[in-house]
């Protein structure tokens, strides 16, 4: 297998995938493309992903792009890392799989998606920048680590019991707004700093972030 992603070690959807890679303990080669340089629009690059974006996967001859369905493909593929819950016909079971799905659209569409505007409108061109407007979006981070907050009380993994997907998902996010943003999110947020503490204490994150 192949990961193509960005050559910034940090950047939280390739990052993801090394720490699902990682806990998996899977055989791969890492292909650094790098953003600035432009290498995303490469005609090489461009032949395994048309959309002109990383990650990719490339496993044989199949290409997988977008973050999640590569989170999830790992998941499948490595059973043995129960990064999901196994799919069989149980209704229990099916609850829990779309459980974690739930959180890793979440890390998605509300963490970084408010991340994204706070970083365009803090942070990108100076043509771009909206006071307001990148204020109104810490807003909507601050209540998502509020959500958080409230079901990490009550369990110490976001998809359920037990460690998964959607742990590292909304991890590798959190980790870029403890980088970006001009206050720690989870200063008022204990159990979400603890949970966070869980995850980038294993050892596939240390490895991923050191590498």
């Amino acid at each position: 297998m192949k990961l193509y992603g960005s050559s910034n070690n940090k950047s939280f959807n390739t990052l993801k995938l090394r720490v699902a890679l990682a806990e998996a303990g899977a055989d791969y080669e890492l292909v650094p493309v790098d953003l600035d340089k432009g290498e995303q629009k490469h005609p090489d690059f461009l032949r395994v992903n048309p959309h002109g974006k990383v990650p990719v996967l490339v496993d044989g001859d199949f290409a997988l792009p977008e973050s999640d369905a590569i989170l999830w493909y790992i998941g499948e593929k490595y059973p043995e890392a129960k990064l999901l819950p196994p799919p069989d016909a149980g209704a229990a079971t099916r609850q829990a799989r779309a459980c974690v799905l739930q959180w890793c659209d979440f890390a998605s569409t509300t963490l970084y998606y408010a991340y994204s505007q706070y970083w365009n409108y803090a942070l990108g061109a100076e043509q771009d920048r909206n006071p307001a407007l990148a204020e109104a979006a810490l807003g909507k981070i601050a209540r998502g680590v509020a959500v958080m907050e409230t079901v990490l009380a009550t369990r110490s993994w976001l998809g359920g019991p037990t460690y998964s997907l959607a742990d590292l998902s909304n991890a590798s996010i959190v980790f870029a707004l403890k980088r970006r943003l001009p206050k720690d999110p989870l200063v008022d947020a204990p159990h979400v700093r603890d949970w966070y503490e869980r995850v980038t204490a294993r050892d596939s994150w240390k490895r991923s972030v050191g590498s």
